[in-house]
């Protein structure tokens, strides 16, 4: 019979030395990160080979528009004459202060407003005329 532990027996097991307690791995550093630069604008590429492809205008944002100044002008065409007159006087004055867009609306509204007046003025007029022509025949009409 052979012993399992004797170091002169050729099949005899060599005793197995304990194993090391495992280590966490530890994962490499990491690179650090590249630098993020901006690609370069590409021309648009041609639309049919032998034919000129216009470049795209790029546009830079306008200045905010006054909300007060796009009221007075659909109340121009909704509201009574002093609506428009008054709501377009405000706003520029607000645009005056702010420096926001939107002053030819806020002049079409009082423009349209005074013209709104001048036609109410011009219409009350002229039926006071009106009455007044028609109360002096005493309410007669004659044919000449």
């Amino acid at each position: 019979m052979t012993n399992p532990t004797d170091p002169t027996d050729p099949n005899a097991q060599q005793p197995v030395p304990p194993a090391e307690p495992a280590q966490p791995v530890q994962p490499a550093p990491a690179a650090p990160p590249a630098p993020q630069y901006a690609a370069p604008a590409q021309p648009a590429p041609p639309a049919a080979p032998g034919q000129y492809a216009a470049p795209q205008p790029q546009y830079a944002a306008g200045p905010k528009t006054n909300v007060l100044s796009i009221i007075a002008l659909v109340s121009a065409f909704v509201l009574p004459f002093v609506v428009p007159v008054v709501l377009g006087h405000i706003s520029l004055s607000q645009i005056k202060k702010t420096g926001e867009g939107g002053r030819g609306m806020a002049l079409a509204a009082v423009i349209l407003g005074y013209v709104e007046i001048a036609f109410w003025i011009i219409w009350v007029i002229v039926i006071i005329a009106l009455v007044g022509m028609a109360a002096s025949n005493g309410g007669t009409y004659s044919t000449y």
